[in-house]
Protein backbone atom coordinates (compact mmCIF):
# COMPACT_ATOMS: atom_id res chain seq x y z
CA UNK A 1 0.00 0.00 0.00
CA UNK A 2 1.51 3.43 -0.69
CA UNK A 3 1.65 6.32 1.64
CA UNK A 4 -1.29 8.11 -0.17
CA UNK A 5 -3.60 5.68 0.17
CA UNK A 6 -2.86 4.88 3.68
CA UNK A 7 -3.45 8.98 4.44
CA UNK A 8 -6.51 8.75 2.68
CA UNK A 9 -7.69 5.59 4.59
CA UNK A 10 -7.03 7.20 8.08
CA UNK A 11 -8.46 10.23 7.43
CA UNK A 12 -11.37 8.49 6.00
CA UNK A 13 -11.74 6.67 9.16
CA UNK A 14 -11.29 9.41 11.44
CA UNK A 15 -13.65 12.01 9.72
CA UNK A 16 -16.57 9.13 8.56
CA UNK A 17 -19.45 8.75 11.06
CA UNK A 18 -19.31 5.26 12.32
CA UNK A 19 -21.97 2.79 11.46
CA UNK A 20 -23.84 2.33 14.67
CA UNK A 21 -24.01 6.40 14.35
CA UNK A 22 -25.36 6.19 11.18
CA UNK A 23 -28.02 3.64 12.26
CA UNK A 24 -29.10 5.05 15.08
CA UNK A 25 -29.52 8.13 12.85
CA UNK A 26 -31.49 6.54 10.78
CA UNK A 27 -33.78 4.29 12.54
CA UNK A 28 -33.74 5.76 16.53
CA UNK A 29 -36.58 7.57 16.01
CA UNK A 30 -38.53 5.45 14.17
CA UNK A 31 -37.41 2.85 16.48
CA UNK A 32 -38.44 4.88 19.27
CA UNK A 33 -42.20 5.53 17.79
CA UNK A 34 -42.82 1.64 17.47
CA UNK A 35 -42.10 1.19 21.06
CA UNK A 36 -44.36 3.99 21.95
CA UNK A 37 -47.27 2.42 19.73
CA UNK A 38 -46.37 -1.19 20.64
CA UNK A 39 -46.48 -0.28 24.77
CA UNK A 40 -49.05 2.66 25.07
CA UNK A 41 -52.16 0.92 22.95
CA UNK A 42 -52.34 -2.59 24.88
CA UNK A 43 -51.54 -0.99 28.16
CA UNK A 44 -54.38 1.72 27.92
CA UNK A 45 -56.29 -1.53 26.33
CA UNK A 46 -55.83 -3.58 28.90
CA UNK A 47 -56.03 -1.36 31.95
CA UNK A 48 -59.60 -0.34 30.76
CA UNK A 49 -61.30 -2.62 29.59
CA UNK A 50 -59.33 -5.84 31.08
CA UNK A 51 -62.58 -8.72 30.85
CA UNK A 52 -65.88 -8.71 29.09
CA UNK A 53 -67.43 -5.43 29.72
CA UNK A 54 -65.12 -2.16 29.62
CA UNK A 55 -64.38 -0.14 33.13
CA UNK A 56 -65.61 3.39 34.14
CA UNK A 57 -62.26 3.81 35.52
CA UNK A 58 -58.61 2.20 34.99
CA UNK A 59 -57.55 -0.52 36.58
CA UNK A 60 -54.06 1.63 38.11
CA UNK A 61 -54.61 5.23 38.90
CA UNK A 62 -51.44 6.14 37.73
CA UNK A 63 -52.14 5.21 34.15
CA UNK A 64 -51.66 8.53 32.51
CA UNK A 65 -48.30 8.76 34.18
CA UNK A 66 -47.76 5.43 32.90
CA UNK A 67 -48.53 6.21 29.50
CA UNK A 68 -47.14 9.75 29.37
CA UNK A 69 -43.96 8.65 30.91
CA UNK A 70 -43.36 6.14 27.97
CA UNK A 71 -44.17 8.96 25.51
CA UNK A 72 -41.21 10.89 27.31
CA UNK A 73 -39.02 8.31 27.62
CA UNK A 74 -39.72 7.51 23.48
CA UNK A 75 -39.68 11.76 22.60
CA UNK A 76 -36.32 11.26 24.75
CA UNK A 77 -34.65 8.75 22.60
CA UNK A 78 -35.66 10.09 19.67
CA UNK A 79 -34.46 13.63 20.28
CA UNK A 80 -31.06 11.58 20.59
CA UNK A 81 -31.23 10.37 17.38
CA UNK A 82 -32.30 13.29 16.03
CA UNK A 83 -29.31 15.08 17.48
CA UNK A 84 -27.21 12.29 16.42
CA UNK A 85 -27.68 12.86 12.95
CA UNK A 86 -27.55 16.59 13.00
CA UNK A 87 -24.09 16.14 14.33
CA UNK A 88 -23.03 13.57 11.50
CA UNK A 89 -24.69 16.08 8.76
CA UNK A 90 -22.90 19.01 10.25
CA UNK A 91 -19.02 17.15 10.59
CA UNK A 92 -19.73 15.33 7.32
CA UNK A 93 -20.48 19.11 5.61
CA UNK A 94 -17.30 20.46 7.34
CA UNK A 95 -15.21 17.56 5.80
CA UNK A 96 -16.86 18.45 2.56
CA UNK A 97 -15.71 22.24 2.98
CA UNK A 98 -12.60 21.26 3.46
CA UNK A 99 -12.52 18.71 0.37
CA UNK A 100 -13.66 21.60 -1.81
CA UNK A 101 -10.44 23.51 -0.75
CA UNK A 102 -8.39 20.59 -1.87
CA UNK A 103 -6.98 20.36 1.53
CA UNK A 104 -7.95 17.16 1.88
CA UNK A 105 -8.89 13.70 -0.57
CA UNK A 106 -12.74 13.43 -1.55
CA UNK A 107 -13.96 10.15 -0.56
CA UNK A 108 -16.13 8.22 -2.95
CA UNK A 109 -18.90 7.43 -0.26
CA UNK A 110 -19.26 10.91 0.98
CA UNK A 111 -22.02 11.83 -1.01
CA UNK A 112 -23.70 8.75 0.25
CA UNK A 113 -23.17 9.28 3.94
CA UNK A 114 -24.48 12.72 3.59
CA UNK A 115 -27.79 11.62 2.49
CA UNK A 116 -27.91 9.26 5.37
CA UNK A 117 -27.62 11.86 7.66
CA UNK A 118 -29.69 13.96 5.83
CA UNK A 119 -32.55 11.18 5.76
CA UNK A 120 -31.85 10.76 9.54
CA UNK A 121 -32.69 14.38 10.55
CA UNK A 122 -35.80 14.08 8.21
CA UNK A 123 -36.80 11.27 9.61
CA UNK A 124 -36.20 11.96 13.47
CA UNK A 125 -38.37 15.09 12.68
CA UNK A 126 -40.95 13.46 11.29
CA UNK A 127 -41.06 10.31 14.06
CA UNK A 128 -40.53 13.61 16.20
CA UNK A 129 -43.57 15.02 15.64
CA UNK A 130 -45.93 11.38 15.66
CA UNK A 131 -44.72 11.08 19.27
CA UNK A 132 -45.38 14.40 20.18
CA UNK A 133 -48.60 14.31 19.52
CA UNK A 134 -49.52 10.81 20.74
CA UNK A 135 -47.73 12.21 23.84
CA UNK A 136 -50.39 14.96 24.00
CA UNK A 137 -53.06 12.35 23.19
CA UNK A 138 -52.23 10.79 26.10
CA UNK A 139 -52.18 13.86 28.38
CA UNK A 140 -55.33 15.52 26.67
CA UNK A 141 -57.73 12.70 26.58
CA UNK A 142 -59.25 10.89 30.14
CA UNK A 143 -58.71 7.55 30.68
CA UNK A 144 -60.90 5.03 29.64
CA UNK A 145 -63.43 7.95 28.60
CA UNK A 146 -66.44 7.45 26.11
CA UNK A 147 -65.39 8.32 22.53
CA UNK A 148 -69.02 9.33 21.82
Amino acid sequence: MDARQTVSTEHHFLHSPPRVRTLLALFGAPGAWVTQMALTPPIAAYACYPHQFPLPAPLWPGLTAILATIGFACLAAALISGYIALASWRSLARYSEDASNKQLPIQKDEGQARFLAMLGMMSSFVFIVAILFNTFAVLSIRSCSAWI
